[in-house]
């Protein structure tokens, strides 16, 4: 599987909405009362809207291809030490970091090596701009599998999110 890692283009909406939906799916088999499927047509139309808006101000979006075809991407902002560093309990707010928003692969594309590879991406560009330290999380309930990713990535676990719903 050739994979091409690149900028994004208008004509990527399909395939992106399409790793998204996939996403959304797997989700929502797993926590139906937090997650849903988004409508198909309104979400490439969101894609194609957003692919027309210049990037914001230190971040990056990526794209994987294979076959001509955006089968997934990645998003992820560069956050500069925190002014108030020196009065923080917390080392990494006084740190250059990338915190990655998003990576996403289409279903029918996983496991061949593309979230690796975009992640590497991400990766390398937080490095040439000087970043010491890169930050995701994901849905322990929902996907399992984008733990075990991250870990043989060289990610570690670092915290917990607790939710309550109040109804």
């Amino acid at each position: 599987m050739d994979v091409v890692i690149r900028a994004p283009k208008t004509q990527d909406a399909e395939g992106l909405a399409r790793a998204a939906r996939d996403m959304g799916e797997q989700y929502a088999v797993s926590e139906p009362d937090r997650f849903h499927v988004p409508e198909a047509q309104a979400q490439v139309e969101w894609y194609r809207d957003l692919l027309r808006e210049p990037a914001a101000e230190n971040t990056i979006w990526l794209v994987a291809e294979v076959d001509g075809e955006a089968v997934g991407d990645a998003q992820a902002v560069l956050a500069e030490p925190a002014a108030t560093s020196a009065i923080q309990p917390q080392l990494d707010v006084g740190r250059k970091r990338v915190y990655l928003n998003w990576l996403a692969v289409q279903e029918r594309c996983r496991s061949h090596g593309i979230g690796g590879r975009l992640l590497a991406a991400v990766e390398s560009w937080a490095r040439e701009n000087g970043a010491e330290l890169i930050v995701t999380d994901t849905n322990l309930r929902s996907n399992v599998g984008a733990v075990e990713f991250y870990e043989r990535h060289g990610y570690q676990r670092q915290a917990v999110i607790l939710r309550k719903p109040l109804h």
